[in-house]
């Protein structure tokens, strides 16, 4: 279903009318029904023909006194409007007067012009509301709210904004990424805001999108959020369709993130940004074994009595990133071998007193993002061609 922009203008015609009212014998007192002058008001709907993009262009009805115009939210599956008084003068509206009508609407007739409440003179506040069945039936598609001075006698004409009301999120078109690799600007991806009919939205949203990152890193050098190249942040908030969101990656090795987005009364949405790692990378240092992934122990100290290694993984350990790896000892290793440090980069492997002749491993951790690397210690009593 197409989209369409629409303005809503909102005239008023002065008219007078009184009214009294009296209580029953022995009832509480009511409040005076209001008996001052009204003014009838008419809202009128005009819906601009298509242009070669599909955008609508926009146009407005305009009264004797200057209004801006103002897009607004508006569909073909509008079918009813439901125009409130609100307020007169900050206060709760007169009693006696009707201050909410609802009307039946068929958009590809307009414009057209429907009828509102009959309203005192002075600041009134009303409000808007649009629905995809007749008689406010459905769902509420969009709303506004907006505060006129209504002078009598005078045609006034006041612009309304109405709001897409979100009724489900989605998000597409994240960016890829490289742990080691930053992003060097935020890179946009598509949110998508839906009415109930499943248009998406253009324009303000009559409610705000919250968009939130699980990856709690860091802002910059893992992954941050920005709308409008505003500041990254964890959480971000957005109100338009015109919003720019982005995903800024400082190329951190980071667990896979989830994006989420959620607004009241809608449904929300996720979807997950995965870094492609690389992977840890052993390097033999004195007396390790320079054919693979293995410390051999032969001697009881002197030569052949320690072992070293270092590790390394691209966007974890190297600059400006510094993360350093956990190494952790194996079943049976407490008659072979101890490691040092428990943290670091580089370790040593050096045998304890009294070894016994086995094998055991030592278990070098990058927190989670890989499956820890598995370096072999073996102590016999002879060499095997270490360095």
């Amino acid at each position: 279903m197409a989209r369409r922009y629409a303005i809503l203008a909102l005239a008023f015609l002065t008219a007078c009318s009184g009214g009294t009212h009296s209580s029953a014998s022995g009832s509480p007192p009511l409040a005076p029904a209001y008996a001052g002058p009204l003014a009838t008001t008419s809202f009128t709907f005009v819906l601009p023909a298509k242009t070669s993009s599909s955008t609508q262009a926009v146009s407005a009805t305009r009264g004797t006194a200057s209004a801006t115009r103002h897009p607004a939210y508006l569909t073909t599956n509008v079918q009813s409007v439901t125009i409130a008084l609100n307020t007169v003068n900050g206060a709760a509206p007169p009693a006696g007067l009707t201050t909410s009508v609802t009307s039946n609407i068929n958009l590809a007739g307009c414009p057209c012009t429907i009828s509102g409440p009959a309203v005192p003179p002075g600041t009134d506040a009303f409000s808007v509301a649009t629905y995809d069945a007749s008689n406010a039936g459905g769902n509420e598609i969009s709303e506004a709210t907006t505060s006129a001075t209504i002078v009598s006698g005078t045609a006034n004409s006041v612009p309304v904004v109405l709001d897409g009301i979100p009724a489900s999120l989605s998000i597409s078109a994240l960016p890829s990424g490289a742990a080691g690799t930053p992003f060097g600007t935020p890179q946009s991806f598509t949110l998508a805001v839906k009415d109930a009919d499943g248009n998406t939205i253009t324009g303000t949203y009559a409610t705000p999108v919250t968009l939130t990152d699980s990856d709690t890193s860091s802002v910059t050098l893992g992954t941050a959020l920005t709308v409008n190249g505003g500041s990254p942040a964890s959480s971000v908030v957005s109100t338009s369709s015109s919003d720019t969101i982005a995903l800024s990656y400082g190329g951190l090795a980071i667990a896979p993130a989830t994006i989420g987005a959620s607004a009241t009364g809608a449904t929300g949405a996720t979807a997950t940004f995965t870094p492609t790692l690389s992977p840890i990378v052993y390097s033999p240092g004195s007396g390790a074994n320079a054919s693979g992934e293995e410390i051999d122990l032969y001697a009881a100290s002197g030569t052949g009595s320690s072992g070293a290694f270092s590790v390394s993984e691209v966007g974890y350990s190297n600059a400006p990133y510094n993360k350093t790896f956990t190494a952790s000892l194996g079943s049976g290793c407490s008659t072979i071998a101890t490691a040092a440090p428990p943290t670091g980069t580089a370790f040593t492997a050096t045998v304890v007193g009294s070894p016994s002749v086995g094998t055991c491993t030592l278990s070098v951790a990058d927190g989670g993002l890989h499956t820890p690397l598995s370096v072999t210690l073996t102590y016999t009593t002879s060499s095997i061609g270490a360095n």
